[in-house]
């Protein structure tokens, strides 16, 4: 048996925003310290990282490691439904495979979710020795990645002397971001060399919807390493994005 309760459902509804924008399938896997969920995109060039303790909900029961295989695009359009307002129950039975999820407000609705079998696969975390740690107010980065939209398709990333630049460039034209610490929008800085990658904006725009669940990103790389992207959920719990790198052409 499992279930989890939040009493906010909107939470939920922004973390399976969160993942749906890269993932189609996944399994999430509940246990008695709470759901947990690592998948890729199906082009394998960026992860999805979700922890969630059983601290981040207002109540949850759960006994033993539970699969919970779901069509990430069917749950977002039932959590599309969720109003103000509202807790949220996630509930499974051992022996059905369907997910219920209910919404208790002025009324109470629920929705029964058909599960899918999708197996477990074994995906471990990228083990990268990253020579730079950021945190930013999400909103600046995601400012700063929607002016890079603007004029191209990939941004790169530097850091040098205390300073986070995004760059972008292309056939519409050029953009040059600064993120320091004087500006207040770098919040910390840990460098151990200067570092530089270039990276895809449409996947980048896709791991900042999670920029509605946190306040602060972290940002993590190397020289032309896979970008680490972290955030902190107010409720408890975090997101974790990887995204591999695009080599730059002579």
């Amino acid at each position: 048996m499992f279930k989890a309760v939040l009493a906010d459902s909107r939470v939920w509804k922004s973390i399976i925003d969160s993942v749906s924008t890269l993932v189609e399938e996944g399994a999430f896997i509940a246990d008695p310290s709470g759901i947990k969920l690592r998948a890729m995109d199906p082009s394998r060039v960026a992860m999805v990282d979700l922890e969630l303790p059983k601290a981040a909900f207002e109540g949850y029961d759960c006994s033993a490691e539970m699969p919970i295989g779901v069509n990430f695009e069917d749950m977002k359009n039932i959590m599309k439904r969720a109003g103000s307002n509202e807790k949220l129950e996630l509930e499974k039975a051992d022996e059905e495979a369907r997910l219920k999820i209910r919404f208790r407000g002025k009324t109470t609705r629920t929705f029964s979710l058909p599960l899918l079998d999708l197996g477990k696969e074994e995906l471990s975390a990228p083990r990268i020795p990253f020579n730079v740690s950021i945190k930013t107010p999400a909103a600046t980065l995601l400012e700063a990645i929607r002016d890079a939209e603007v004029v191209s398709d990939f941004v790169k990333m530097t850091a040098d002397q205390g300073v986070l630049k995004v760059r972008a460039s292309g056939d519409r034209g050029e953009v040059d971001v600064e993120i320091t610490k004087e500006s207040g929008e770098l919040l910390s800085i840990e460098m151990k060399e200067p570092a530089h990658a270039l990276y895809s904006l449409s996947y980048l725009t896709k791991m900042m919807v999670a920029s509605a669940l946190s306040e602060i990103a972290t940002l993590m790389f190397s020289t032309d390493m896979p970008l680490r992207l972290d955030f902190n959920l107010s409720t408890g719990g975090k997101i974790v994005y990887y995204l591999a790198p695009r080599m730059e052409s002579d």
